[in-house]
C-alpha cells in the first residue's frame, strides 16, 4: 500500500507533462505600438530550411526552428536576416535549443554584421502550443521580449491570409497565476532593390528539368543564341565578298547593293567616341573583375592567418608571435 507521500510524487510526476497552460495566446489587441518589416530573405531562408528538412527526414511537416536577426531603432523593428537552429526534441514533445551553437554563431553574425541583433526567433506550424512557448522561455535568455514568427508551410492555397504571424510575447494572468502568453502583432513586409531582383529572379523560376535555372538564364541564353547566329550570317557575307574579290563567284549588284547598304547601317563601331566609351567600359569590366580577385585573396589570407593564430600558441607558446592581419 503506497504512502501518502509516495502518491504524492506519483501524482506530481504523472502530470508534470501535463502541467503546461491550457491558454497560449492572448485575446488582448495589440497595443505595444511595435512597427515590424519584415524582408523577404527571412521567408526565402524559412521556406528553404523546411523543404531541405522535409527532403531528409522524409516528413510531411517537420519542424524547423531558427532565429531573427535585424535591427531594433525604438518602437521600429526590421527584420533582415535569420539562421537556423539545431535542437533536440525531448519525451514530452518539447524542444531544447542548442545554446552552444546559438551563442558561437551569434558572436560570428555580430563580426560580419555588428548592426544586428538578435530580435527574435522562427518555428513552423499552423498555431502556437505549448512546445513554442518553451522555445519562447529558453530564447528569453537572449532577448528579454524577442519576437516569435511562424510560418504555416502547408498552408492551403485557396487561404487568403499571408501564412505568416508574427506574436510578441506579454505576462498575463490566467486562472489567478501569472502567466505567458503569445499576442499577435501587426507587419509589412518590405523589400530592397537587391532582394526585389532576387526575389523576381526565384520567382520566375523554370522547369527544372528542362535544363534552365531560371527566366534570367533562359534570357541570356537567347541572347547567346542570336549573337551566334548573327556571327554566323555575317561570316558567310564575308566569305561571299571575298570570293567575288578574288574572281571565284560572279558578282551579283543586287547582292553587293544590300551588302553595302547593311554595312553604312552600323557606322558607330568607326566612331572614335564609341571606341572610347568601349574602352572605358572594357575596362571598367576588368577592374571589377581584379578588385574581386584582391578581394577572394584577402580573404584567403586573414582566415591563414587566423588559423595560424590558432595554433601558434599551441606550438610556440606564450612568446609566439601573434597579430592577426596587422602581423602578417
Amino acid at each position: 500500500m503506497a504512502t501518502p507521500m509516495d502518491t504524492d510524487d506519483d501524482t506530481m510526476s504523472a502530470a508534470a507533462p501535463a502541467a503546461l497552460p491550457v491558454k497560449i495566446v492572448s485575446d488582448a489587441p495589440a497595443a505595444s505600438g511595435l512597427l515590424i518589416t519584415l524582408h523577404p530573405l527571412v521567408i526565402t531562408n524559412i521556406s528553404d530550411q523546411w523543404t531541405r528538412t522535409k527532403m531528409q527526414m522524409s516528413s510531411a511537416n517537420p519542424l524547423v526552428l531558427g532565429a531573427l536577426l535585424g535591427i531594433q531603432a525604438g518602437r521600429k523593428i526590421e527584420v533582415f536576416d535569420s539562421f537556423e537552429l539545431p535542437f533536440e526534441s525531448g519525451e514530452d514533445g518539447r524542444c531544447v535549443v542548442n545554446k552552444a551553437y546559438f551563442v558561437d554563431k551569434s558572436e560570428k553574425i555580430k563580426q560580419v554584421f555588428p548592426k544586428y541583433d538578435f530580435l527574435g526567433w522562427y518555428a513552423t506550424g499552423d498555431h502556437p502550443t505549448a512546445r513554442e512557448l518553451h522555445v519562447h522561455q529558453q530564447m528569453i535568455e537572449h532577448n528579454e521580449s524577442p519576437l516569435f514568427l511562424q510560418l504555416d508551410p502547408i498552408s492551403p492555397p485557396s487561404a487568403k491570409d499571408f501564412p505568416i504571424v508574427i506574436y510578441e510575447s506579454v505576462i498575463d494572468i490566467v486562472q489567478g497565476q501569472p502567466q505567458l502568453l503569445f499576442l499577435k502583432a501587426e507587419y509589412k513586409i518590405e523589400t530592397g532593390e537587391a532582394e526585389r531582383i532576387a526575389v523576381d529572379h526565384v520567382a520566375l523560376a523554370t522547369n527544372a528539368s528542362a535544363g534552365k535555372g531560371s527566366a534570367l538564364i533562359t534570357h541570356l541564353t537567347s541572347q547567346r543564341n542570336a549573337i551566334k547566329m548573327l556571327h554566323s550570317r555575317t561570316r558567310i557575307l564575308r566569305e561571299y565578298v571575298a570570293a567575288v574579290e578574288k574572281g571565284e563567284i560572279a558578282r551579283d549588284h543586287n547582292i553587293m547593293r544590300q551588302i553595302s547598304s547593311l554595312c553604312t547601317r552600323l557606322p558607330t563601331i568607326d566612331n572614335v567616341e564609341f571606341r572610347e566609351e568601349f574602352q572605358t567600359d572594357h575596362n571598367d569590366v576588368l577592374l571589377m573583375s581584379y578588385l574581386a580577385t584582391i578581394t577572394k585573396g584577402a580573404t584567403l589570407v586573414n582566415e591563414l592567418v587566423d588559423n595560424f593564430n590558432f595554433v601558434g600558441p599551441k606550438r610556440g607558446g606564450p612568446s609566439f608571435p601573434r597579430g592577426g592581419t596587422t602581423f602578417f
